[in-house]
């Protein structure tokens, strides 16, 4: 390779013919020919840096240019995307120009054009075909790319050469000669090329996980441009793919996946971002058309634009500012090209209604939110598999307890739990810790001599440590602690727990199960009772042991002044929970926006029929259920009891005598109780007290002790007489008649 010359890319003095004649002559020196052993018309190869090899043919400059410099055309440039200023070498090609045998044509006109003339009928693509074959004869060579300008019938058009169909094409070569016996072939004719010198263009699933449906729905769009395998003839009503648009949460992997469309073999991607076009709107203009005739030049060819909500937003005044009537001119204009435009957003309801016709954007692929199987296979997309870290035990694990977790969310977790490992690693095996800005020299001398670092070790504990202080992207606008309450920290009211985890744990653990037995998921639970029977605390449990993600609302919170206020507050809290899914929204006295209507305010019937559109509306909820609670039941409208919504309704009660004396021992196993105080003599005298009132007893009986350790300066346990002091403190408040009210609505209230 020491004899290799690198030359400098410089454009001609003087413009190409308009036939196209000398359009891939490279022109050099007489020596330069001389030294690669060339001579003029001969056919070379020239090597671009990170590219493969393009053909060319030979040709003696005209003018005196330097032994180091050659010459190209603007066409040559454009359709191997040689720039000029690039360095290229050159090496003489080992076979001639093979010959074509069919040449595939798509229409690549202006917008003015194809506004102006429409697009070619069926009737006339054989006439343009006839005329074509002319100027393709006069070429010394054809590739694709190359681009032919014809007038017929007073129509002048612009045509790009798409595929080449040649008997030999293992040689690699880019130019083609067009012969007496080759055929054309126009965009919507049955003969197609049955080879081509590109791959086929797919969507590969390398480093996607959990994205099989989304990628096998792409590469069901994609086969319109795969030209190699159009062995059926589709009928001439069909169109093939224009547009694609991608939508879902912030981390479900869109990006990603328009890198992975990007890279599927178009022979040319193009990319819009948001902030590529600047505030004038002139300059946008012109670079979106330029955009958009780059890749009509480079078929087939994708045009990839992220966030497409900020480029073509849904117009709500005439002052929006927008590209989207330009975008839908352009789009329009490549109807008949192998040019593809995928789009992406958040919202689709954010894009301009435009661009979502059958015509434009016509596929619309949602990226939802992984399920615990689609978790797995995105942990094992970005730790590899196998991995040498993370057994499949603990993958398992993971994509088991992080419900609502998309791609970005795993990816950041398995980071926060090799920090874990690593910490944990430090002060197992006597590693240096490093403190501030200094290391613990104790354990640095306790480092194995000539031992200085260790394959890093993944368990359990660093996982469920991680997952503790980790969140969902979707869950981080809610400013809410996840509960930390176990069904062990509550006493009594087993029945009702039994029944909450049915409806929470049979969907996620049995789903096939409910599925062949034809039964769905719980929507809604309504809790009743009087105060501080621990409705909120036994829903905080459910969350906890459940592992969901959980959203508690206070009822009176989602009130508003502001007209049209409370009930966007209401559709944000169900958005945010979709978002998170399986997920639990809780709504702690409920009575306060779902009173009967006609016995509140025009405001507070808005929020009701909110809320009852949320929960069986018709965007139907899945995979989160409804929790409320209240004191009030009687003045709850009906229609938030029907089937579908709340309908399975608890009552929660005082705590019964085995309940009493469970909520005692957890209370005496934390704290100092003398053995003289008898959990089941004590419990008898709670009767018909509510669990946080026998709380109450047993924290004033210790502040009663506490009392007497001040005054007499020695240790004191919790004694009978403090308990005795508490009962006369501390009142019941639950009376016979509270209870028969409850009884008798329940009674009164057909479920």
């Amino acid at each position: 390779m020491s004899d290799t010359r690198f030359f400098t890319v410089r454009p001609l003095s003087k413009p190409t013919r308009n036939d196209h004649r000398d359009a891939f002559r490279v022109y050099m020196s007489s020596s330069s020919l001389a030294f690669l052993k060339l001579r003029a018309g001969d056919v070379c190869n020239i090597h671009i840096t990170d590219g493969p090899s393009k053909t060319a043919i030979a040709w003696n400059a005209t003018e005196n240019i330097q032994n180091t410099v050659v010459q190209t055309s603007r066409t040559l440039q454009d359709c191997y995307g040689v720039k000029v200023g690039e360095k290229i070498s050159i090496s003489k090609a080992d076979s001639p120009l093979k010959e074509v045998t069919l040449v595939s044509l798509v229409e690549c006109s202006d917008v003015d054009r194809i506004a102006k003339y429409g697009a070619i009928s069926p009737s006339d693509m054989n006439h343009w075909s006839w005329s074509l074959e002319l100027p393709l004869s006069k070429c010394d060579a054809i590739s694709t790319g190359l681009v032919f300008e014809l007038e017929l019938r007073g129509q002048r058009r612009s045509f790009s050469v798409a595929k080449i169909s040649s008997p030999d094409l293992s040689t690699g070569s880019t130019l083609f000669k067009f012969t007496e016996m080759s055929r054309i072939s126009m965009g919507g004719d049955s003969e197609k090329p049955l080879e081509d010198d590109l791959s086929d263009i797919q969507v590969q699933p390398i480093g996607l996980g959990g994205m099989d449906n989304q990628i096998n729905s792409l590469n069901e769009s994609l086969a319109d441009f795969n030209m190699s395998r159009g062995s059926l003839v589709m009928p001439p009503f069909y169109a093939h793919s224009r547009g694609i648009l991608l939508y879902g949460p912030k981390g479900t992997g869109k990006t990603a996946l328009l890198q992975q469309i990007g890279a599927a073999g178009w022979r040319k991607t193009l990319s819009i971002g948001s902030a590529a076009f600047g505030r004038n709107i002139g300059d946008a203009e012109v670079k979106m058309r330029n955009m958009f005739q780059e890749a009509m030049r480079c078929q087939p060819s994708a045009i990839i634009i992220d966030q497409v909500e900020f480029i073509a937003p849904r117009r709500t005044s005439m002052d929006t500012q927008s590209l989207s009537s330009v975008l839908c001119e352009c789009l329009d204009a490549v109807k008949s090209a192998l040019v593809l435009v995928v789009a992406a957003t958040r919202h689709p309801n954010d894009v301009d209604d435009a661009l979502r016709t059958p015509h434009r954007l016509a596929i619309e692929i949602e990226m939802q939110i992984p399920t615990a199987q689609d978790r797995a296979r995105i942990l094992h997309a970005i730790c590899g598999s196998p991995s040498p870290t993370l057994s499949d035990t603990l993958i398992n694990t993971i994509a088991e307890k992080t419900h609502g977790y998309v791609g970005a969310d795993l990816f950041a977790l398995l980071q926060l739990i090799c920090r874990k490992a690593r910490q944990r690693q430090i002060l197992n095996r006597g590693l240096p810790i490093c403190q501030g800005n200094k290391f613990d020299s104790d354990s640095a001398e306790r480092l194995p001599a000539g031992k200085t670092s260790a394959f890093l070790e993944i368990d359990d504990t660093d996982v469920l440590s991680a997952i503790q202080e980790t969140r969902p992207t979707a869950m981080r606008e809610v400013l809410l602690e996840t509960p930390k309450v176990r069904w062990s920290d509550i006493g009594g009211q087993h029945e009702i727990k039994r029944r909450l985890q049915k409806a929470v744990e049979r969907p996620l653990r049995f789903p096939e199960r409910m599925k062949r037995l034809n039964l769905n998921s719980k929507k809604g639970i309504l809790l009743y009772g009087p105060p501080g029977c621990s409705k909120t605390l036994t829903v905080k449990a459910l969350a906890t042991e459940a592992g969901l993600n959980f959203l508690a609302v206070k009822g009176a919170e989602i009130l508003s002044m502001y007209v049209g206020e409370s009930e966007r507050a209401l559709r944000e809290i169900f958005r945010k929970a979709r978002s998170a899914r399986p997920s639990i929204i809780f709504f702690d006295e409920i009575d306060a926006i779902a009173s009967k209507r006609g016995s509140s305010s025009q405001g507070g019937v808005n929020v009701l029929t909110t809320l009852l559109n949320e929960m069986d509306g018709i965007e139907e909820l899945k995979s989160v259920l409804v929790v409320a609670a209240t004191n009030k039941p009687e003045v709850i409208d009906p229609a938030l009891m029907r089937p579908g919504r709340l309908d399975n309704v608890l009552y929660i009660g005082p705590p019964d005598f085995e309940a009493r004396r469970e909520i005692l021992n957890i209370w005496f196993d934390k704290s100092v109780v003398h053995p003289e105080v008898e959990v089941d003599v004590l419990a008898l005298k709670l009767e018909g007290y509510s669990g946080a009132e026998i709380v109450s007893i047993c924290e004033t009986a210790g502040d009663a002790a506490l009392d007497e350790e001040e005054e007499t300066g020695e240790a004191q346990d919790i004694r009978w007489r403090h308990f005795q002091h508490a009962l006369n403190q501390v009142k019941r408040q639950i009376t016979a008649d509270v209870i028969a009210g409850y009884e008798q609505w329940s009674e009164s209230v057909d479920f």
